[in-house]
């Protein structure tokens, strides 16, 4: 019965397949005898210099016969085993040297990706409800500044960081302590100008009026701007983050006076001053309350 064309084509792989395994014991076993034979020339090599040594000690031998036998020429590596051989000395820097670059192209990346705002405040008065809420008002604020920052977007970014919790559990505590940690590293910074907050949470903070500027100084001509700051009742805030019920009576829009702080000269904390200045005027031109 005469053989069809897919059992031909099938035979034909199979008696392929045949031959390169054939051909590939036969590189191995020819592989293994060269190292063989070369790490019986080795242990040879070694048994020749012991007794060479021995010979020398009994005075019988100058190690002629063992330098002649190390002068012998080099052996010539292919490509192959040169990259071969590089990889498996330097393993260690290898791996090492590729974790550093992935590390680098991760932080790149998300520096990259990453937003920054070119006006930031933060809202330290405790209000669960700014957790949520928060996120609101950016696309608000943010038509009232310029790119400051030059990565061709406009972005005011309110953040919540509360200085204290209405309780005190053992949770509250942890939290505290964590956002505690932030509002240091905030105020550090010098990027940060003006902050949310209330009596309570300056003084839970140890701020008083002297960290602040002067609203009145500020808004000489508003009969609502106060020495803490200018009062947020006084504004559309709370409609613009959607919670018009908001208790806003006792929260001022502070504005920190600008000081060499651990991370920032003086010199540049007032160019972020006047730069938060500028935003909040063109908000408050268009949202005081009547």
């Amino acid at each position: 019965m005469s053989k069809s064309v897919l059992d031909k084509i099938g035979e034909a792989k199979r008696e392929e397949k045949a031959e390169e395994l054939h051909r590939q014991s036969e590189e191995t076993l020819e592989r293994a005898k060269k190292e063989e034979a070369s790490r019986r020339e080795y242990e040879a090599q070694l048994l020749r210099e012991k007794r060479e040594l021995i010979r020398m000690k009994q005075g019988l031998s100058d190690g002629g016969d063992v330098i002649k036998e190390e002068e012998q020429p080099k052996r010539e590596y292919t490509l192959r085993e040169k990259i071969s051989n590089f990889i498996y000395h330097n393993k260690f820097y290898l791996i090492a040297g590729t974790v550093i670059a992935a590390v680098l192209i991760f932080l790149t990346v998300d520096f990259l990706k990453a937003e920054r705002p070119d006006i930031s405040v933060i809202y330290i008065a405790e209000n669960f409800d700014m957790t949520y809420i928060a996120p609101d008002i950016t696309d608000k604020w943010s038509e009232y500044t310029e790119d400051l920052n030059h990565d061709r977007k406009q972005l005011v970014k309110l953040y919540y960081i509360p200085a204290y919790y209405a309780e005190n559990t053992e949770a509250q505590q942890y939290l505290m302590q964590a956002d505690r940690t932030k509002l240091v590293g905030e105020f550090q910074s010098g990027d940060t100008i003006v902050v949310i907050g209330n009596k309570r949470a300056y003084d839970e903070l140890g701020l008083d009026e002297t960290c602040f500027v002067d609203a009145r100084e500020l808004f000489p001509d508003d009969p609502n701007a106060q020495r803490l700051g200018y009062p947020v009742a006084k504004t559309m805030f709370r409609d613009l983050i959607g919670a018009p019920d908001m208790n806003d009576s006792d929260l001022y829009f502070s504005f920190r006076k600008p000081i060499k702080t651990f991370g920032m000269s003086e010199e540049k904390m007032q160019a972020n001053f006047d730069e938060a200045l500028d935003w909040f005027t063109k908000f408050l031109e268009e949202n005081r309350r009547p």
